[in-house]
């Protein structure tokens, strides 16, 4: 039996391969677990983006962000809306410090975000996903995937804040039911 008739499909993963193998090895340029950066003893809360542009690094020619200027005032609640691949997950992981911008900058009250302590400036970001991720675990322990650390008395104030208190306390397990 001949190789030959499946020479491109071998060909094809090999490349494939390539690439993963590449992702795999790829060090991160954002450090989660580095210790530093500025802590902000008040916050306002005003999110400015300037002129940032961004492509991803797996496809760095092509640019998903262009000159984008975005501000979102304190204290307000804002929804992204878009058709599919508009930019919106791009622009939550941008401000989440996932990825840094191509150029550009991302402030928070007039300071760039790269240079705040990312554990407690991610700790400030509230964000409501289209769809729900559920764990299979307890309500209880799914409030707490939003706040690690958080006690008893945040998970109760938090479905409160959520309207769903009520509702909670009235299944056989309150907040254990899985």
């Amino acid at each position: 039996m001949s190789a030959l008739p499946n020479l491109a499909s071998i060909l094809d993963a090999t490349v494939a391969a390539t690439r993963i193998f590449e992702m795999i090895d790829r060090k991160p340029t954002i450090n989660s677990t580095k210790e530093k950066g500025r802590i902000l003893k008040h916050t306002r809360g005003e999110i400015i983006f300037k002129e940032v542009e961004f492509s991803y690094p797996s496809r760095p020619d092509t640019p998903i962000l262009q000159g984008l200027n975005l501000k979102v005032q304190a204290c307000k609640t804002v929804g992204l809306v878009g058709g599919s691949g508009s930019g919106k997950s791009t622009i939550i992981s941008l401000l989440e410090r996932f990825y840094e911008p191509t150029c550009g900058e991302i402030l928070l009250d007039g300071h760039d975000i790269k240079r705040l302590h990312l554990k407690w400036f991610r700790s400030l970001i509230g964000l409501v996903n289209q769809e729900p991720i559920l764990f299979a675990t307890s309500i209880r322990e799914n409030i707490l995937f939003g706040k690690e650390g958080a006690s008893m008395e945040d998970v109760i104030t938090a479905a409160k804040d959520a309207n769903a208190h009520d509702f909670i306390v009235k299944l056989p397990n309150g907040y254990e039911t899985q």
